[in-house]
């Protein structure tokens, strides 16, 4: 297994995984264009999807996955609820559709094996998931108000985890968001801070993963280091020999360029 982010954050969440010769995106945030730029800039056809697996229908989720779906006729697989609540050209009547998934009930797409579970967001349905194959285990869990006991649970024994570590607190009260909007993105349904996903990495992470990967930054109440440095404050919290080498192996997802690509 390998994966790449292709794009995270409010302009667009992309993040591609490859086993077996199959090749799935999980959310199609970005343009197709612009996906498709990146997954050509990084060696492979991008015409050659197996499967677009949208976590919720949010438009930084959506954007690009008629077109790509229409263009590589990769199916796409969405729960029926967030389905409903998307606004795909067309009512998606260009879309190939895969079967409909849930939050609870896993699903297949080549060797990938999908394990979705609900997650607290204002979706109509929005869930994170782990895939396993090649006896390799990821985890990719953005958009969430607070990190769940369930969520904590799903990323134990994740050798590759993608994490949100959307706003600093403190840049998020001074920042130019209304009012509404803030308490939006700091409520229970919204998305998580840096301090939260430290208190996860303090408390429940079980520092088994090879690459720990912040993704979902605000471009406007958080930085990269303020989130990176939060991150490894927090891991060396556990003792220098819980999780070596951290400032190698945790790094953030970019909102503009792709990542690098992470292979097991």
């Amino acid at each position: 297994m390998r994966l790449i982010v292709l794009g995270s954050g409010s302009t667009g969440n992309v993040l591609l995984i490859e086993s077996g010769g199959a090749r799935v995106l999980v959310d199609a945030g970005l343009t197709a264009k612009e996906t498709a730029r990146r997954i050509a800039a990084n060696g492979l056809d991008p015409t050659r999807l197996d499967g677009i697996v949208i976590t919720h229908e949010h438009s930084d989720h959506i954007k690009g996955a008629a077109v790509l779906s229409k263009t590589t006729g990769a199916p796409v697989f969405m729960s029926a609820a967030a389905r409903s609540a998307s606004s795909f050209p067309n009512g998606g009547e260009d879309i190939v559709w895969g079967e409909r998934v849930s939050s609870s009930e896993p699903f297949q797409i080549g060797p990938m094996e999908f394990y979705p579970f609900g997650i607290p967001h204002d979706g109509a349905d929005t869930f994170a998931v782990t895939v396993k194959a090649d006896g390799i285990k990821a985890g990719i869990v953005t958009d969430l108000g607070y990190i769940t006991q369930l969520a904590a649970e799903r990323l134990r024994g994740c050798d590759f985890i993608l994490i949100e570590s959307n706003h600093d607190l403190d840049l998020l009260k001074v920042g130019p968001y209304p009012w509404s909007v803030k308490q939006r993105i700091a409520s229970r349904l919204g998305h998580l801070s840096n301090d939260e996903t430290s208190r996860w990495l303090r408390e429940d992470f079980d520092g088994q993963a090879r690459f720990l990967v912040l993704a979902h930054l605000s471009r406007r109440c958080n930085h990269p280091e303020l989130a990176r440095l939060a991150a490894l404050r927090a891991l060396r919290a556990r003792g220098a020999s819980f999780f070596p080498d951290a400032e190698k192996r945790v790094t953030v997802a970019n909102h503009d360029r792709a990542s690098e690509w992470f292979e097991f």
